[in-house]
């Protein structure tokens, strides 16, 4: 394991650690952005997202001709449920982040030992037959 860590040079280290604070702070601007977005709405965009929740529900309702293959219940207009981007911004903004954050140092940490796996100094590309047979005899001699 130390000898995985030690061939990663210094200034390569640095690079990654760079580009992952690059991400993070991306991350967590756009979520206040969009969290600012979403609490600053005028009233005018909340009637207007009403009226397309209105129109939508009107324009499915009026779908239900019996030729369908799933007969669906009607939409119920009064019971409008709260827009997905609001509670989560909302009620939601830190664990949305964090999971955010989470998973995006997986994929970050899983992205950088592939590329070190590819570009490291042991990856030397494919081995001829010939080598491989002699690594075999030496580990049955041993």
């Amino acid at each position: 394991m130390d000898a995985a860590k030690s061939s990663m040079s210094k200034p390569v280290r640095a690079i990654w650690a760079m580009a992952y604070i690059a991400m993070v702070g991306g991350i967590v601007f756009n979520m206040t952005n969009a969290r600012a977005r979403i609490i600053g709405a005028t009233d005018q965009v909340r009637q207007k997202d009403q009226q397309d929740w209105e129109d939508w529900v009107n324009q499915s309702n009026q779908h239900q001709d019996g030729n369908l293959p799933v007969e669906r219940e009607e939409i119920d207009l009064k019971y409008r449920p709260v827009s997905n981007m609001t509670t989560l911004m909302t009620q939601y903004y830190g664990v949305s982040l964090t999971g955010l954050i989470l998973f995006s140092t997986l994929i970050f940490g899983v992205v950088v030992y592939m590329f070190h796996g590819v570009t490291g100094e042991k990856a030397a590309g494919p081995i001829s037959l010939e080598e491989e047979l002699a690594a075999q005899q030496s580990e049955e001699v041993s």
